[in-house]
């Protein structure tokens, strides 16, 4: 220690993961002096931290598998009733949560206006997202967008129009005279439930014949370890056989479970609606009148890329009246000829009932990189350095690479650890990161880590978590990551997606950004997010926005896919997902935002892995529940220095 420093606060000793997990806490009162003779103990003090740390200081909690919305309410509701904005909107999520019991989502709703009503962030965030979803609220999707928006400084509504989605089936509610088509349509939804409801009950039955399959192997592995132990050459040589029948049967099992669960999710789909057409690239501008979008570059030709998310149900997409071929994971191209004064673009689809809809706009090549004709509406420059006064902080990141399982239910990935090397690797050289890399990481190693990153950050500071590995879904629908040492079937041996975001919540870093590849890994973000247009903002209006984003707190994900299943290994030494993340990331040379990002990821993702036996749709949004405000994540290239604009 050197001479003259304070001496470093007492670290709480950390005994197994448990001690590492975020609970509810409630300190002791501090003794204060009022004058020169009374003194009095002030009142207790609500915080979230780790049980170890709680319990050092002296606090009150109820340890983390065993908390519920009482023992919760109990740490926080005395300061929601005395008017803080923090406590009203933790009161709403315990409310929102459940812990333990059904969510009440219309106490959630009371409690979150309160702390929106005070001009509380988070709170916004979360009452956006209770209207957008319609819970314990009648759904309002303009005043989730306008929470949203308040959320995130943004005042201008066109701020939000750079991704453009297309319902295929379009209905209109107010035409008449349809009832026959109603009725049959309820007819075949409910022949659909039940196809869905038999498909469910087949796949809860070959889980449980997966379950006892992998518990025969692990009983057979127990004898087999005892017959060499014992040197039984015979029973050894039968063993191995039976062990190696009993892990060719898993397979087997694992295979035929995922086609079902691929066929159930299809059916969800048909149930959930109408799949949707969503052009990726270019990014659309917002303006007033006709759909507008702009690429860097001259006239010439440019390729459009866009993708469904039920290829299933979707018999032909067409660009200019030209077929474009779709690929299994949903995703399209095509070739446009642009002339200096923009090309009329129409993608059009048709459904398996041959029902068609259509999407038209006009693109446009950059003004001034082609002599664009002066009727042709003016881009503006793309964004480029950091603008000048803003400060991004330093940078952070901890890499989780898991190949290798313990249980035998968790077969051997081939492409985890590899990706995660090579993540850290372009981070720390490329962008200057601080990495940290956690390869075949068990529970206690990788709460550890993420640990020592609450102890260490501060308000300036960005943190990336990147995790590779496998993926698990409750019956809860909650999502969880699986460390080395996870158990088959018992959730209390992973990590779920909530302590993740209990643990972000606690984290002082002002940017975190978690970028998923893993099984169900999508169930991390389902809050609604604004979609930024960076690079078509006035040089003016960029900057300010940078500098806004910069200032907010934001807790964000970007995740390999939704809740179905992501393929392990590409074509090369890395999954489609990390070969799209690194590639948009060395070919970067400036500053990138996260919402262009996951645009530039979909886009290379949806090109690269056409030859996927499993479609993959990217999702990036703030994290529910884990302090999200407002603020983007920026990712800045050595050598890209600051300017004054775009």
């Amino acid at each position: 220690m050197l001479v003259g420093w304070p001496a470093a606060p007492a670290q709480a000793a950390v005994r197994n993961a448990e001690d590492l997990m975020i609970v509810d806490c409630l300190l002791p009162g501090q003794i204060r002096k009022l004058g020169r003779q009374a003194t009095y103990l002030s009142a207790r003090r609500p915080v979230r931290t780790t049980q170890a740390d709680c319990e050092i200081r002296g606090g009150e909690y109820v340890a983390y598998d065993r908390a519920n919305y009482q023992t919760a309410l109990k740490v926080w509701l005395e300061g929601a009733m005395s008017g803080s904005a923090e406590a009203q909107n933790n009161v709403g999520e315990i409310y929102a949560k459940g812990l333990g019991t059904a969510p009440d989502y219309g106490m959630a709703f009371q409690w979150f206006r309160k702390a929106a009503d005070q001009g509380y962030g988070r709170a916004k965030i979360n009452l956006g997202y209770l209207y957008e979803q319609g819970l314990g609220v009648e759904r309002d999707q303009a005043a989730a967008l306008n929470l949203y928006r308040e959320a995130s400084g943004i005042e201008d509504e066109l701020m939000y129009a750079s991704v453009v989605q297309v319902e295929i089936r379009a209905r209109d509610e107010k035409i008449t005279g349809l009832e026959t088509q109603v009725a049959q349509g309820e007819a075949e939804s409910a022949a659909l439930r039940e196809q869905v409801r038999k498909l469910q009950a087949e796949l809860g039955q070959r889980r449980a014949e997966l379950q006892k399959a992998r518990g025969e192997l692990a009983d057979t592995q127990r004898r087999l370890a005892e017959a060499r132990q014992q040197q039984d050459d015979d029973l050894t040589r039968l063993l191995e056989n039976q062990l190696l029948a009993q892990q060719e049967q898993i397979n087997a099992q694992q295979t035929q479970l995922a086609s079902l669960e691929r066929q159930a999710g299809a059916g969800g789909a048909l149930l959930a609606g109408s799949p949707r057409l969503e052009i990726l690239d270019p990014v659309f501008v917002a303006t007033r009148g006709r759909n507008t979008a702009v690429y860097r570059g001259g006239p010439g030709t440019r390729k459009i890329v866009g993708r469904v998310n039920a290829p299933q149900l979707v018999r032909e997409v067409t660009v200019n009246g030209q077929a474009a071929p779709l690929g299994a994971n949903g995703a399209f191209s095509a070739e446009i000829e642009v002339p200096a004064g923009g090309a009329q673009v129409q993608v059009a689809a048709v459904d398996t009932g041959g029902t068609r809809a259509q999407i038209e706009f006009t693109l446009l090549p950059q003004a001034g990189a082609g002599g664009a004709t002066a009727s042709a509406a003016p881009a503006p420059q793309p964004a480029g350095g950091l603008p000048r006064g803003v400060k991004l902080g330093r940078y952070h990141a901890v890499v989780f690479g898991n190949n290798s399982y313990r249980d035998g239910g968790y077969p051997t990935l081939k492409s985890a650890a590899n990706d995660a090397n090579a993540v850290a690797e372009l981070l720390r050289s490329r962008y200057g990161y601080e990495t940290t890399v956690v390869l075949n990481g068990n529970r206690l190693e990788m709460l550890s880590a993420l640990n020592d990153m609450r102890e260490k950050l501060k308000p300036e500071d960005n943190l990336l978590i990147y995790y590779a590995g496998h993926g698990e879904i409750g019956a809860d629908g909650q999502g969880y990551w699986v460390p080395t040492d996870g158990a088959s079937g018992n959730p209390k041996s992973w990590i779920s997606n909530a302590a993740i975001s209990d643990v972000l919540n606690t984290i002082e870093a002002r940017h975190v950004l978690v970028v998923a590849d893993s099984c169900y890994s999508g169930t991390m973000t389902r809050a609604s997010v604004p979609t930024f247009t960076a690079a078509t903002m006035p040089p003016e209006k960029w900057a300010q926005w940078v500098k806004a984003m910069a200032d907010g707190r934001s807790r964000t994900a970007l995740t390999s896919g939704g809740v179905m299943p992501v393929p392990d290994a590409g074509s090369g030494q890395h999954s489609y997902f990390a070969r799209a993340f690194l590639n948009v990331l060395r070919d970067n040379n400036r500053l990138l935002e996260g919402q262009r990002l996951f645009q530039e990821v979909a886009t290379s993702l949806a090109l690269g892995s056409m030859d996927s036996p499993l479609a993959q749709m990217p999702e990036y949004a703030p994290i529910r529940y884990a302090g999200h405000e407002s603020g983007e994540f920026f990712f800045l290239p050595r050598g890209a220095g600051a300017s004054t604009g775009p």
